[in-house]
């Protein structure tokens, strides 16, 4: 059983979720995907931290909160009468952690062998909290059998937060087939795509919108593409009078969005936290030559010393990388080869599923030999499957 945010929700952790069901994976294991989603917010540009759950008016939170005590009632009896035999939970930050620890408890109390991926930014999460909270978020990351985290910058973390045993590094991924052939540098003025999202604040929009005003006043040969952008950045855009620089829509499809990856010539991420970001490697594979703050596992994918890194909240660092860029597109050719080359390497479906069926299997082998009296829903399925 896969248990998160299931569409209509988007981002990072459904990506996973949806690549997960839709591998190699489906012809050893039938997957039960258990929603943990609430109704979208609209016009939202700060969905980080606690306070982000009052954002999207009243009717929102009071539906969001029923949605949630339901997903909570319900979850035992679809372990049960689906009989999952393996329960993976995603977990991020602020108040989605502790409603994943509490599906962990529940997992438990069920005797269902439990993974729990940790992602988003983790790390300020941790910072931020209480030393009381901070303590309980120790004795949270000790309570599944495996905790999955994204990079070995996360697995470093949560080791000096005291959970050595058991810790699996599975990064994000991409199917293989999304790495796309080497494309020469574009002739034209070379177009930069940014995501904004709901989590625009911390994705850096503030960044962006003040490097085109740098490199508007400069004259750089420079486009921008900006997409999921809420209603609010769209009018804040449309003031600022920049003609055919740039060009803005709302929410678009995930699949779409990779049409538009493959199109762009710099993707950037000058993200003021990231846990692994999904939309990187996306980029990457794509052939787009990206640019991103030394945030979460970033430093960790592209390389520490690479030419990509740019500065956390600098405006003017990020106007500077651009139009190096822009300038210079031997450089552009350069750092998107080397992006699709350790996409291709580590970060794609046939590098990165194996290490996530080990766990099931290992996990589903402990519970058969701890359990050999049918005290617990069998392991093995009739058609040979597993029901993670």
């Amino acid at each position: 059983m896969l248990v998160g945010p299931w569409p209509p929700t988007t981002g990072g952790v459904t990506t996973f979720m949806l690549n997960v069901v839709n591998s190699i994976l489906l012809e050893r294991n039938e997957f039960i995907r258990f929603t943990t989603s609430r109704p979208p917010k609209k016009d939202v540009t700060n969905n980080y931290g606690y306070a982000s759950v009052l954002r999207g008016g009243v009717r929102r939170v009071l539906l969001g909160g029923l949605l949630t005590i339901w997903h909570l009632v319900s979850f035992s009896f679809v372990v049960c009468g689906r009989r999952a035999d393996i329960v993976q939970i995603q977990a991020s930050d602020f108040q989605t952690f502790w409603e994943a620890a509490l599906y962990v408890l529940l997992s438990r109390m069920l005797r269902r062998p439990v993974l729990m991926r940790l992602g988003g930014a983790f790390d300020h999460f941790y910072e931020v909290s209480s030393p009381r909270a901070r303590s309980l978020i120790r004795r949270v990351l000790r309570l599944p059998d495996r905790l999955v985290v994204q990079s070995a910058y996360w697995q470093d973390l949560v080791h000096r937060l005291g959970r050595k045993e058991g810790v699996i590094v599975l990064p994000n991924w991409v199917p293989d087939n999304l790495v796309t052939a080497s494309r020469p540098p574009s002739a034209e003025i070379p177009t930069c795509l940014f995501v904004a999202g709901t989590e625009a604040v911390r994705k850096g929009f503030e960044e962006v919108f003040a490097a085109i005003r740098l490199l508007r006043d400069a004259g750089t040969p420079v486009r921008f593409r900006l997409l999921a952008l809420p209603p609010s950045l769209l009018a804040q855009l449309q003031a600022e009078n920049l003609g055919d620089m740039v060009t803005a829509e709302g929410y678009v499809e995930h699949a779409r969005m990779l049409s538009i990856m493959r199109q762009a010539d710099i993707f950037l991420l000058p993200s003021r936290g990231e846990g692994f970001p999904n939309s990187l490697i996306e980029a990457m594979a794509s052939g787009a030559t990206c640019l991103a703050t030394s945030v979460g596992a970033v430093p960790e994918i592209l390389g520490r010393d690479s030419e990509a890194l740019i500065p956390l909240r600098d405006p003017h660092a990020l106007a500077k990388a651009i139009t190096r860029l822009a300038l210079r597109p031997d450089l552009r050719s350069k750092l998107a080869a080397e992006g699709q080359a350790i996409v291709r390497s580590r970060y794609v479906a046939s590098a990165v599923l194996p290490t996530l069926e080990a766990a099931w299997l290992t996990l589903a082998g402990q519970q058969q030999s701890e359990h050999p009296h049918g005290k617990t829903a069998p392991m093995t399925q009739p058609a040979g499957k597993r029901h993670p």
